[in-house]
Formats: C-alpha cells, structure tokens, sequence
C-alpha cells in the first residue's frame, strides 16, 4: 500500500491528550490547528493519515513550546493505553514473546511501520528500519519511547534497555533524550531502535495470561482483516495470513474462511490481480523465514513449523528456492 494512503490508530496517541489537558491545554484547538475533527476523541475506532499525526505534534509543540513533547508522553504510556496490542503485550509470557506478537500487529496502531528483533552477541536491537525515511522524527521518538514504557511495564526493577539509538544527528533538545528516557542515547547511530541484554528478553512476565492471549489474538486478527479491508484482494489475502500465524496448517481454505468464500472464489479473486494464493503464501514464508532465522535466532525446526512445513528436509528446499542458499548457510553468514 502506498505510503501516503497508510493511516495510524487515533489510540496510538491518546496519552497526547491527556498530557496537553494537564497542561493546560485547550485539545479542541490543538485538533483544529492539525486539521483533525473535534469529535475526533470520540470515535475509538477512528484512523487518521500520518501526515495528520505528524501535524498534530507539530500542534501540540507549538502550543506547549516543548520540542521533546513525543518523547515525554511515550514513556508514559501504560499497556492498557494501547488497546488490544497492549493487553497483548501484559499477557504475553516475556518481553520477546510480547514483542513477536506486537510487530506482527503494528498496522493497528501504524501502518507501513516496520519492526525487527536483530541479534547481536549478547544483545538484541529492536531495531525500527527507516527504508526511504518515510517516518517523521515525532514517530521515531514515539516509537523508541514506547518501546522503552512497555519494556518497564513488563519487566523487573534493574532489567532496563542498554540504550536508545537514533539514525539522525542530534536535535536541538537532545539534552533532554537521556534525561526523560532515562538511557543512554546515541545519535548519528546508523539506526533507529532500541538496545537490550538477550537475558532478559527471556525473562518471565509477572503478568503472563495465556487464556487471555488466546482471546486478544483472535479479536486482535480480526481487527487486522479489517484494516486490510480498502486495499486490493491481495493485500487482504497478505494481511489475513499473517493474522493466522503460525502458518502451520493454515491453507487456501482457511483463508478463504475468513472472508466467507470458497476457496475457488478466493483463488479466481487472486487470479484477477495476477497473482495466486500460493505465491503470496511463499513471499510471507520467504519475508518470515529470513527475519525468523536472521534477527530472532530462531532455530530452522521450529521455524519450519512456524511456516508450516511438515519437516525441515521441506523447509530446507523451499528456504534454498527463495534465497539460493540453504538455511544452515544463511544462518552461518547473517550479521
């Protein structure tokens, strides 16, 4: 989807309300300088364009004179602030299992917004790719404050981030990064994201509810679909499958299910956009596989399962079909 039709959840920024009244702040006129109905707020399930978002900070930094505004209301974001993601995220078993969950929902709080879990000797970057530096700075700070809120949310005293990096130079209020991250920051780092230790990526949430999992990720699924809803069939067939992770068992009929058609009607949709089901199924698995096996380490049994593949030797064939090389070989040569 292009990026200028891509939309973000009015819930991503609703502690942006909250800090403005607290300040004092009339939300009315900020909305109204950043071209946003007034009535905004009241509609839960409204998703604006981001070239609005990004207005809307520009509004509340002119109305507050604070430069550091979407650093100071990410860190003060709490779980349940996020709707499902959120609740997804407080009842996920560690912060690496909140984290596969979240990136893989992403579109219902941002579209086109991309995350990744990249290994490094003893750390792991949560690392969110620029690609054509589409993303404005307010959503870079935003993100890697959220990132840093929901990682304390759900972790122990002493277990904090290593650092938070920035691809750009230093803004004229990077005094203020380290004092409300309360991190190590650096700036001109290459990269966008934030630095852990991988033991505690591992470590046991406190409030893991695998009950409650299972309910959120079926809704939070749904939802999914539905943001795919206005783009062409393809997509909606993309979006649906990775809404159905993992993929084991997960075929054209499955699929189909979803969007209460036969599997005949679903394949005929594809063939219309000059694609197949099988095709997209193999460009999700080839996209998965390469991040599943690069950034998370995890082992090619258990992704073969993930992609649903009846055993590694099949895995293996398909991994060398899209990449060239064997998983082995790609694991031995990632950074």
């Amino acid at each position: 989807m292009p990026s200028e039709s891509a939309t973000g959840s009015i819930h991503a920024i609703l502690p942006l309300f909250e800090h403005l009244e607290e300040r004092g702040c009339q939300v009315d006129a900020v909305l109204a300088e950043a071209g946003i109905p007034p009535d905004a707020l009241g509609d839960a399930n409204l998703r604006l364009p981001k070239a609005r978002f990004d207005a809307l900070w520009r509004a509340a930094i002119a109305f507050t004179g604070d430069a550091a505004i979407a650093l100071r209301v990410a860190v003060r974001v709490r779980p349940s602030t996020l709707g499902v993601i959120g609740h997804l995220a407080s009842a996920s078993d560690s912060r690496r299992d909140a984290f596969e969950l979240v990136r893989g929902l992403t579109p219902l709080l941002w579209e086109n917004f991309a995350c990744d879990l990249e290994s490094q000797g003893e750390t792991a970057l949560i690392r969110f790719p620029r690609g054509a530096r589409e993303h404005s700075r307010f959503t870079t700070e935003y993100a890697v404050g959220l990132t840093i809120a929901m990682s304390r949310a759900l972790g122990a005293a002493r277990s904090d981030p290593i650092e938070a990096r920035f691809s750009y130079p230093p803004p004229g209020h990077a005094a203020e990064y380290e004092r409300i991250l309360r991190l190590p920051v650096r700036f001109d780092a290459g990269e966008d994201g934030v630095l852990f230790r991988k033991a505690i990526l591992d470590r046991s949430n406190p409030t893991a509810d695998a009950a409650l999992r299972t309910m959120l990720e079926r809704y939070a699924a749904e939802q999914l679909t539905r943001i795919a809803a206005g783009r062409g069939f393809a997509e909606r067939t993309r979006a649906a499958l990775l809404a159905m992770l993992p993929l084991s068992d997960v075929g054209a009929e499955a699929v189909a299910s979803r969007f209460t058609m036969s599997s005949r009607t679903l394949r005929r949709r594809l063939r219309e956009e000059d694609t197949s089901f099988r095709e997209i199924q193999d460009d999700v698995r080839a996209e998965l596989a390469r991040r599943y096996l690069a950034n998370d380490g995890m082992g090619i049994e258990e992704a073969a399962y993930q992609l649903g593949f009846s055993d590694p030797s099949a895995f293996t064939k398909a991994f060398r079909r899209w990449t060239g090389r064997t998983p082995a070989d790609f694991v031995r040569n990632s950074p």
